[in-house]
């Protein structure tokens, strides 16, 4: 049982763990009502699958490739990144050269898809390569253990913004939060990024489901903001044969999709200046928790993300808002 009672600073100190679309989403809400919040990243750069990669000095769209917003709440905040200059409207070009139909308007951030979480960061404190291994709970608080053995604390609630499969191995203890997680379903997803020195790539900048093995290619660099020289190229592998090459050496995969897009868009024999893949181990959502979010009153500890509603930014961004939304009102 928890010491603390009435209101106080101490009581509207927060952790969240991950630095994702959703868990920086859920940390400007708290952080607008008044919480001091920390966040605790693995990686050393924030947005999860919104972040944006480099090779040497070319940056590279490596997750997420473009963002759509249906809801007000999310459009809202998509005008923002517009006005702010933190987005762009991104049409990409079709065979025959002209502007792609769309249902929806595609937006990317600028200069990087990283630029569309910016605003959120603004205020928190934020620590990254701090990979969380275990949550403990004292008559202070929550306190965050970390694989070194380090320690922080205590914190009155604590938000897991981080995929499900992992989200379980920190909830175990607490049933209502880890029964339903059993339900989620999340795919591995290879990413190759291919830097050339000119341009090889048909006028097309973006093609799909080109066969079992490919699921997206796009020329990075034919989005706004970008540099124009050559051609950098995005490649995503499809979910099952991600999950067949999983413990296969990155520099193997990178060769083989490269080789795959060549064959199959007859591109001319090229070796690009740079080559690399990226796992991302939990990338896609195959079946979703089909809740906003997870929230214990009881532990004062939440779960948000995409894989709770879908596989979108928006999902993430509606999951991260409506959580952080609870916790204040089960702080109040």
């Amino acid at each position: 049982m928890l010491l603390w009672s009435g209101k106080g600073p101490e009581l509207r100190k927060t952790a969240v763990i991950g630095a994702g679309l959703a868990g920086l989403a859920c940390a400007r809400i708290m952080r607008r009502a008044g919480c001091y919040v920390e966040i605790f990243e693995q990686d050393r750069i924030i947005g999860g699958r919104m972040a944006t990669t480099r090779l040497g000095l070319t940056p590279f769209d490596h997750g997420a490739q473009y963002i759509t917003a249906r809801g007000d709440s999310f459009r809202t905040y998509v005008e923002e990144l517009v006005s702010a200059a933190y987005a762009k409207r991104w049409v990409p070009k079709t065979a025959q050269g002209e502007d792609a139909r769309q249902m929806l308007p595609w937006y990317v951030g600028t200069p990087g898809m990283s630029s569309l979480v910016r605003p959120l960061a603004e205020g928190v404190r934020i620590h990254t390569e701090r990979r969380v291994h275990a949550l403990k709970r004292t008559e202070k608080g929550w306190y965050l253990w970390f694989e070194d053995e380090s320690s922080v604390g205590p914190f009155h609630a604590v938000a897991i913004a981080i995929p499900a499969p992992e989200a379980k191995l920190l909830v175990g203890r607490m049933d209502e939060l880890a029964a339903p997680l059993e339900r989620v379903r999340l795919q591995p997803c290879w990413a190759v990024l291919a830097r050339t020195e000119e341009r090889i790539l048909p006028t097309q900048d973006v093609f799909s489901d080109m066969n079992e093995i490919v699921r997206w290619v796009a020329r990075n660099n034919g989005k706004p903001s970008r540099p124009t020289r050559g051609d950098h190229v995005v490649i995503h592998a499809s979910p099952g044969w991600s999950r067949e090459t999983e413990e296969v050496e990155p520099e193997v995969v990178a060769s083989e999709m490269w080789n795959e897009v060549c064959n199959t868009l007859n591109l001319p024999p090229t070796r690009p200046a740079q080559l690399s893949a990226h796992l991302w181990k939990h990338g896609l959502v195959d079946v979703s928790l089909g809740e906003t979010f997870l929230f214990s009153s009881k532990h004062m500890v939440g779960i948000a993300g995409d894989w709770c509603l879908g596989r979108m930014a928006e999902h993430a961004f509606e999951s991260g808002t409506r959580l952080g939304r609870t916790m204040m009102d089960a702080m109040d």
